[in-house]
């Protein structure tokens, strides 16, 4: 799929509804807003997150995701997802897991449990990204063109933590961050030129972001 992005400043989120809504493209809200969370791994040297800030047009990352308030039921049923990007072109493999996750076990334990799940194509992955290194959260309201052939999705209420330095999962601790709202507009390789005309109609620049480089890089 192609991929577009715009971060902006957070306190801007009714703006941005309002740009959606009143937009010529006709977006229409397509789900109610969820509460996002994923658990990102990487190599011990990070090498998805050197990738990333070097701008390597061909990259990947390993990321657990699932939905709702994990702070309240720290037991999740996630979807191990690996992500693909060649410049603006994105996409995903994804592998839904059949037991749950218990976050208040080690992570030595997490990884073994997640291990036994996935298929055999997917160990080498794990293996290889087998340092937790955040977890991060938001919420997202989720809009779509009346042909549904453009997404839009707008991520706000950004929180992360890191979890390099602990034994188990921490959700205790949270990083500093900037309050950034990111308006994310994607469809298929064959609506390019649409894409590109869609966001010209936002009053907000174009912009590259990783949810994942923000929030390491907060820790530094």
């Amino acid at each position: 799929r192609y991929e577009l992005k715009m971060a902006i400043n957070g306190r801007l989120l009714p703006n941005a509804r309002n740009w959606l809504r009143l937009h010529p493209a006709g977006f229409r809200t397509a789900y109610p807003t969820r509460l996002v969370n994923s658990l990102y791994l990487d190599t011990p040297h990070l090498n998805a997150l050197t990738a990333n800030i070097i701008g390597v047009s061909d990259r990947q990352k390993l990321r657990l995701r699932w939905y709702g308030d994990f702070q309240q039921n720290p037991v999740i049923q996630p979807v191990l997802e690996l992500k693909f990007k060649h410049n603006l072109v994105g996409g995903k493999q994804r592998f839904a897991l059949s037991e749950p996750l218990d976050l208040r076990q080690p992570w030595s334990i997490i990884l073994a449990t997640l291990s036994e799940q996935v298929p055999s194509k997917w160990r080498p992955l794990l293996t290889a990204a087998s340092q937790p290194t955040l977890i991060n959260q938001y919420h997202r309201d989720y809009f779509v063109t009346p042909d549904s052939q453009i997404r839009a999705t707008l991520d706000y209420a950004q929180k992360a933590w890191d979890q390099r330095l602990s034994p188990r999962p921490n959700w205790h601790h949270p990083l500093p961050s900037d309050d950034l709202l990111i308006i994310e507009i994607k469809g298929d390789v064959a609506q390019a030129e649409r894409l590109e005309a869609i966001m010209a109609h936002f009053p907000a620049q174009r912009t590259r972001n990783s949810k994942y480089a923000n929030g390491l890089l907060a820790s530094l």
